[in-house]
Order: C-alpha cells, then structure tokens, then sequence
C-alpha cells in the first residue's frame, strides 16, 4: 500500500535549535490541507496555488485515506478530484464519506469530467453542515477568496504570534532541564482535536479578546521525560498521574501569567461577558468551543540533544479566541506601547 507523500514539503526543519534560540519571525500563518488527487496535471496545479496562497498540501492515496484521518492529523481543508485512478470509489463518495466523518473540514472538490448534473444530484448525500467548493483547474485562482473565506477568515497580527510563540518557547525551556525547544511554525486548524491523553484549559482574557488556551500532550512521552530526570519531580513521583497533571499546569499557568503582565486585563468583561458551552467529546478526542472560527496553533518539540529519542516529547497548543476578538484594538494598544517607549516614558529592559 502505498504512503502518504507531501505535495509540499514542510517548513520546518529537524535541525535541532541551539539552547536559548528564538523562534524564527513567521512570515505568514500556513494551514496543512489534505490533497486527494491522482491526476499528474492537477497534482502540479494544486501544489502551485498551494505554494501561492499559505497551504502545506500533503499528498494520500485514495486508499490510504481513511488511515489519514484516523491519525487524527491537524488539517484546515480538504482538496479531493472526482475522477481517481485506483481508488474503490469515485472521488464524490470519498468526499461524502469525508464530510461525514470531519464536517468541519472545508472540502475543495475538483469537478473536472463531472457532469454538472450529477454533481447537482449527489449533492444532497452531504451532511447538513457540510463546507464543499466545486472548482475546476482553469478556475482555481478563483478558489483564493474561498480560502481566505474558509481558513483565513480570522486575522492573527503577526507582532502578537510572535510574542505567544516566545511566551511558550520560554515557558517549556525553564521547566525541562538540559532540553532544547523548538516550535514549528504557527499554523490554523479548522478541525477539532485532542491530541492525547493529558490537557489543559485555561481562559485568556483582555481588552481585545476573550477565548482560551489549550497545552495537549501523550502522558507516556511525559512520563519518560520524568523519568530521564529533566523535570522537577523524580521517577518515582512520575509514576503518579497527579505530578504529570502538575507539570501541565504548570506550563499553563507560567504561558498566562505572561501573557497577562505583557498585555494586562484592564478594561476586559470578566465574568458579565457572553458564554457559549465548551463541548467535548473523549470517545471521539474531540472539543468544540463554539466557534466555526480557525485556531491558531502552535506545535512544539522539546527533547534532550543528548538522548533525543528517549526523551522527545510533542506539546501541541492551541488558541481559540471564541468569545471576542478585535485584532484592531491590539493594534491600537501595540501602538500606543510603541509611542511610550519612543517617547522615553517607558523604558525596555
């Protein structure tokens, strides 16, 4: 069977970082997207817009689909072509079945040798909620205000994804002794997973926002950190599930602090402000926090140079600004910070 192959290699590099790097200055937000195609011409397109507009495409095999999704990879949408060579069924099914499984996935359907007819007739075997754009490849510039629509709808300040990125580079190197860190780069998700067994949540809270942060991480790629003596807690602490919890909290409680003494909460809603319910479901490792908008995320690695494979761990982070966001009013206080410092009323130390 055949693996899983990427249209477009990945930004970032396995090169350890040097202790105490920064975090590389992102250029844009990217978003990884599925791309289900068999078609040498189409496979070329794709990847071109891809490269064009802040996709990572990665390439599967119509078979090797279902495994895909099983991995419970982070995606923002999902490219599929109708016409599929050696698949067990027409690319419009495979996107049903996609739809069905990730409704909250925007599906991009290639309709290339697709009568409009049918394509109007399966229509309805979607499900209700179902986000499905029918292009063809001599319209998929077109496709560029849908993107923008469907995963880049919400405007991340790059000022601001670079100061939660530092925050959290800082965090995970002063409680993982003789470690390195490094975070990929920041990236939106549509989708709504929990990766493994441990997380955290915990509200963020100021003028010109109001959501949430979300550390998830796999408890035995933690435990074996323990164990190699990198944390403040012993082996044997580390058999009880409590410390674990501990060193989660921690890192939570250690990234807001920061992010509260760098942007403060003066003038933000506290407890009067609206409240949508927080869903989650474990059967399905899924949580929803009432939002259909992207989360910013960051994926993090931390392990020792010295024994990398037995004590690597994977820290996924997310924010969901589900309750208010006003991008324009960071500005204005990233602004105003500016002018006290230029101005010598503030002083950077």
């Amino acid at each position: 069977m055949e693996t899983t192959a990427p249209v477009i290699e990945p930004a970032p590099s396995d090169a350890p970082a040097p202790p105490g790097a920064a975090m590389p200055e992102p250029a844009a937000l990217v978003s990884k997207v599925l791309v289900i195609e068999t078609d040498g011409d189409a496979l070329a397109r794709i990847r071109a817009f891809c490269e064009a507009h802040g996709l990572q495409g990665h390439k599967v095999h119509p078979l090797n689909v279902p495994a895909v999704l099983r991995s419970r990879i982070d995606l923002g949408a999902v490219f599929v072509g109708t016409q599929l060579q050696g698949a067990l069924s027409d690319g419009l099914a495979l996107a049903r079945d996609i739809a069905w499984l990730r409704p909250e996935l925007p599906i991009f359907l290639r309709t290339d040798g697709m009568p409009e007819a049918q394509a109007g007739t399966d229509a309805h075997a979607m499900p209700r909620d179902a986000s499905v754009v029918r292009y063809t490849l001599d319209g998929i510039d077109a496709l560029k205000t849908e993107v923008d629509r469907k995963i880049f709808d919400r405007v991340y300040p790059m000022s601001l994804v670079r100061t939660l990125g530092e925050m959290t580079q800082t965090a995970l190197a002063s409680q993982f002794r003789g470690m390195q860190v490094r975070l990929d780069p920041p990236y939106v998700v549509r989708d709504r997973l929990i990766h493994g067994e441990l997380f955290t949540l915990i509200p963020m809270e100021t003028p010109w926002c109001r959501g949430f942060m979300t550390l998830q991480t796999d408890v035995a790629s933690l435990r074996r950190v323990v164990d190699a003596g990198r944390t403040a807690f012993s082996s044997e602490e580390g058999e009880d599930f409590r410390n674990l919890n501990a060193i989660l909290g921690e890192l939570t409680n250690l990234i807001w602090g920061a992010f509260r003494n760098r942007f403060g909460t003066e003038g933000a809603s506290g407890s009067f402000g609206v409240q949508v319910p927080i869903i989650v479901n474990h059967l399905h490792r899924y949580i929803s926090f009432g939002t259909e908008s992207p989360q910013l995320c960051f994926k993090c690695h931390v392990w020792a140079p010295d024994d990398p494979e037995a004590t690597a761990i994977t820290i996924y982070q997310r924010f969901a600004f589900s309750l208010s966001w006003a991008p324009e009013l960071y500005r204005e206080s990233e602004a105003l910070l500016s002018g006290f410092v230029e101005s010598g009323e503030l002083e950077l130390f």
